[in-house]
């Protein structure tokens, strides 16, 4: 049985053999990797001529290859593969990269502006502090919702539309494994474009035009989610941030983002697509609404700050009928852990979620990117040796 098959018999209710696993958020994990393998690809020429102008179609496969590459990291993979987007050609071609000593640059051919992409960690740093920096000055501009949207529906149709990589993916590895991609449920738009505390205040101050906002990002997702069921896609992953039980109200969140939540999902669904829905932070308040929510499986963080989310006790509150992943806590397991520590919390979470109902092995967040490369390697071999339950399985039979 190959890991598409594990990924959707586990969507689908079912218990297959071996117990299926699938890690979120490796693609964060390997990033550095995949940046220095995409860039090794372009080595020679760089060595050779200092800047090469990228070539869309060459370049995506290139990103594919290096996404591939990096996965050589672990003695054994798990059973799905992120697809990122990617940018139109029309922006691509207006790229190129550049070597400076050591440092390599992604240069914008129309105003000359670079960002850095190794060293991969400085890159990120930069990265971020521009990020947050944009979110800033756009939080004085929450007035001109017109203008700010129409800058977000272009950078959206140019950036993240595109799925000439996951074409790549799919086709060498459609067969074997479930190819998924992801984005954030439409409440997050509100974050995208003013930052935390306008995003926050954005459904009291200014209703109306929250609304329109998570409107636009709604039509978005489905947008992309369509292109990504038309390259051969398998599944979305929605990421629901900062709408939990420690952070929001119940009104707030039954008002603005459960409605938003059960469109995108029906959507998705509609679509043929499969439906995986992460939410961050303190679910438990939140599972009787979500358990509501046309979705074929459900993850949930670990427990961290001032909540405890148990994956026993979420099984025991959404029931047998719906699809669970593991959350092993990836900092204090899967960063600090013993491989004694890491067997055991794989066997408990197998006896606690597994036991009745179809279950996924996981992580509850991206792993610190100085988790032992060997750690991953012991929790995808011991799922796979443990199997599931003896009384799971006696269940069945």
């Amino acid at each position: 049985m190959t890991g598409k098959e594990r990924i959707f018999q586990a969507l689908a209710g079912g218990r297959p053999e071996p117990v299926p696993i699938a890690l979120d958020y490796l693609f964060l994990y390997l990033a550095e990797r995949i940046e220095q393998e995409y860039v090794s690809a372009y080595r020679e020429r760089l060595l050779r001529y200092q800047q090469v102008r990228l070539d869309p179609d060459e370049d995506a496969w290139i990103r594919a290859q290096a996404i591939l590459r990096a996965y050589a990291r672990f003695r054994e993979r798990d059973d799905w593969l992120y697809a990122p987007a990617y940018p139109v050609p029309e922006v691509v071609q207006q790229r190129a990269l550049a070597l400076e000593g050591e440092k390599v640059y992604q240069i914008d051919l129309r105003d000359g502006s670079r960002q850095l992409l190794l060293p991969a960690q400085q890159s990120k740093q930069e990265f971020y502090r521009d990020y947050y920096a944009r979110k800033h000055e756009r939080a004085h501009r929450r007035s001109e919702i017109k203008p700010l949207l129409d800058e977000y529906v272009t950078d959206m149709r140019a950036q993240r539309m595109n799925m000439a990589v996951a074409r790549h993916l799919i086709a060498s590895q459609g067969q074997d494994y479930f190819i998924y991609t992801g984005f954030s449920g439409p409440f997050w738009a509100l974050f995208e474009l003013f930052g935390f505390e306008s995003m926050m205040t954005a459904c009291y101050d200014s209703p109306a035009e929250a609304r329109i906002i998570m409107d636009t990002a709604l039509e978005l997702a489905l947008e992309r989610a369509g292109r990504f069921r038309d390259a051969g896609g398998h599944g979305i992953r929605i990421e629901e941030l900062m709408v939990s039980a420690d952070l929001i109200s119940p009104r707030l969140y039954e008002e603005y983002v459960w409605p938003y939540e059960e469109k995108l999902c029906a959507g998705l669904r509609r679509m043929g697509l499969k439906v995986i829905l992460y939410f961050c932070g303190d679910v438990m308040p939140r599972l009787p609404a979500l358990t509501q929510l046309p979705i074929d499986a459900l993850m949930v963080e670990e427990s961290k700050k001032d909540f405890r989310i148990d994956i026993g006790e979420v099984r025991a509150a959404v029931g047998d009928q719906l699809c669970l992943f593991g959350n092993i806590d990836a900092y204090e397991v899967m960063r600090m852990g013993t491989s004694a520590q890491i067997r055991q919390e794989v066997e408990r979470q197998l006896r606690a979620a597994g036991t009745h109902g179809a279950f996924i092995m996981g992580i509850g967040s991206p792993l610190p990117l100085d988790t032992p490369a060997e750690h991953v390697d012991i929790l995808i071999e011991h799922t796979r040796r443990c199997g599931w339950p003896a009384d799971s399985i006696s269940h069945e039979a």
